[in-house]
């Protein structure tokens, strides 16, 4: 009985262990609904994905909506989220969220709805291939989750949501002109869909050709990019072509989806200065200090933190 009681001890401890080290455990709590966007009814099986900006890291396992929709994530670290909120047969929506883990704060929930994609038919069989599919996307193991995509794509052709999926394979893959080829197919059914321009967008700027990355974010509604790396990209785009009047607003978006980014801070920062609004500058910098020490930029920030604090 004793030694039966050690390993119990010794499991709970493990546990304990691998919590503290996971990086993405804190005090905070998520929680919402996810809706129908056409009925307002509940959606069952919705898989909220849950990336921490700080700790560059997955919340595992992904909650997922139970029958009233609701879904929680306990033990949350603070900071700012990534949330993607994905299932099969309706369009993804991705937002940025931020977690206070001060005692007492309260996160108010968060209500989603998603639009369920028109012209496709999905079978329990298709759903659970492509979870299969995610699974191994969400393990890293890009080339099984793409054999298992393009499996699903040749007995199903119709059921053209997949390119996105195989899409993402390539990207994360690296093979930026493939990846591209699956979005556009994407697109075609789905023209007004700022996911899919955005996924364009960025593998534009992975490929290294701003220019036609830069066409595809201009399609994109200003208040409808909820990602901080592409608002960043078009931000260090529009600056790097002397237009800082108009980068600015996506910089600052950036930092106040992320309040944590602090190359986003940079950014904004010198692009005060370049516009002479010195306080503003000197806020937006000094916070960046604040957030990276050793960064390779914090010697140029500091001298222009002290060069306007002097003229003071």
């Amino acid at each position: 009985m004793k030694k039966a009681w050690v390993i119990v001890v010794l499991a709970f401890l493990s546990a304990v262990v691998l919590f503290a080290q996971s990086g993405i455990h804190g005090k905070g709590k998520l929680k919402g609904v996810v809706l129908d966007e056409a009925s307002g009814q509940p959606l069952e099986g919705v898989t909220v994905r849950l990336f921490s900006l700080r700790a560059q890291a997955y919340f595992l396992p992904a909650p997922r909506t139970d029958k009233e929709g609701k879904w929680k994530a306990i033990f949350v670290r603070g900071g700012t989220w990534n949330i993607d909120f994905e299932k099969a047969g309706y369009e993804a929506k991705k937002i940025s969220y931020r977690v206070d883990e001060t005692p007492g704060a309260k996160q108010p929930d968060i209500d989603i709805k998603l639009a369920k994609i028109e012209g496709i038919a999905l079978t329990s069989d298709i759903v659970s291939e492509l979870e299969k599919g995610n699974l191994l996307f969400a393990d890293k193991k890009y080339s099984e989750a793409l054999a298992a995509y393009e499996a699903i794509r040749t007995k199903n052709p119709d059921v053209f949501i997949i390119h996105k999926n195989i899409g993402n394979c390539y990207f994360a893959m690296e093979k930026y002109d493939k990846a591209i080829e699956q979005y556009e197919k994407l697109i075609a059914k789905q023209p007004k869909s700022a996911e899919i321009m955005t996924l364009i967008g960025n593998s534009y700027v992975n490929a290294k050709n701003m220019e036609k990355a830069m066409e595809w974010y201009a399609k994109i509604p200003f208040e409808e990019i909820k990602d901080v790396d592409t608002l960043y990209n078009i931000g260090a785009n529009l600056t790097n072509n002397n237009k800082n009047e108009l980068a600015l607003k996506y910089f600052q978006r950036a930092v106040e989806l992320d309040a944590d980014f602090a190359e986003g801070h940079y950014r904004l920062g010198m692009t005060y200065t370049a516009l002479n609004q010195i306080p503003e500058a000197l806020e937006a910098l000094k916070k960046f200090m604040e957030l990276a020490p050793d960064s390779p930029d914090f010697g140029t920030a500091k001298a222009i933190v002290d060069a306007f604090s002097k003229v003071k």
